[in-house]
């Protein structure tokens, strides 16, 4: 079983950022000014993974509309410029769906968890020089951040993959299930799991917290 942590459509995004005027922070603004390319986008990707072998679940719709809303999604950002989401994939082979499946979403879970974890850690090491923290307090959250991956995992409750595919594989079953998770809500759990595990480690408060992860 591998894990996948890479955003399917990052090139095609990138292009769709090149062409369109401006970046849009709301959803049927994005798919207003996108129109077409994020439409064409979305068909080649789909067909690049339909050639491949994989289709869409059962009672989903086909693979270049749950693309396309992936791609769009992409392509929001923030009041600052930032991505308001993260992708990430999550994919598993088995000799039944239901076993596939599960490990899929697990693996999806985990790959979600270690992005997060990456986040956190940049979001820290761009903040840090601008609190109050004192050396020692500054080596216990690195610390912590490292070792926070499986925190995190527990922290991210239900996961809704915005792109879900199969196709079959001699014997097994092969699922695929890419996420996209709110960046805003990442740090709102990033804020909350530090404030939980720091708070009898160090001498810390909100305003500290909310500098360190710049909220």
């Amino acid at each position: 079983m591998k894990i996948y942590t890479i955003a399917l459509t990052v090139c095609l995004a990138i292009i769709l950022l090149g062409t369109a005027s401006e970046a849009q922070t709301d959803y049927k603004d994005a798919k207003k000014e996108l129109k077409d390319k994020a439409i064409k986008g979305a068909r080649k990707e789909a067909k690049k993974w339909e050639k491949m072998g994989f289709s869409n679940l059962p009672g989903d719709p086909p693979l270049d509309k749950q693309f396309e809303v992936s791609m769009i999604k992409q392509y929001l950002l923030d009041e600052k410029g930032n991505p308001l989401y993260i992708v990430t994939m999550g994919s598993a082979v088995a000799g039944t769906e239901g076993v596939a499946s599960a490990n899929a979403m697990d693996n999806a879970r985990g790959a979600l968890a270690g992005q997060i974890q990456s986040e956190v850690s940049a979001l820290v090491s761009n903040n840090k020089a601008n609190t109050q923290y004192e050396n020692g307090e500054v080596e216990t959250i690195d610390e912590f951040i490292s070792n926070s991956k499986t925190l995190i995992q527990k922290e991210l409750g239900a996961l809704k993959p915005v792109i879900r595919m199969y196709r079959k594989v001699d014997n097994n079953v092969e699922y695929r299930y890419s996420t996209i998770y709110s960046l805003k809500t990442v740090k709102s759990i990033a804020k909350r799991i530090m404030k939980q595990e720091l708070s009898e480690k160090l001498d810390t408060n909100e305003a500290q917290l909310n500098q360190l992860l710049g909220l």
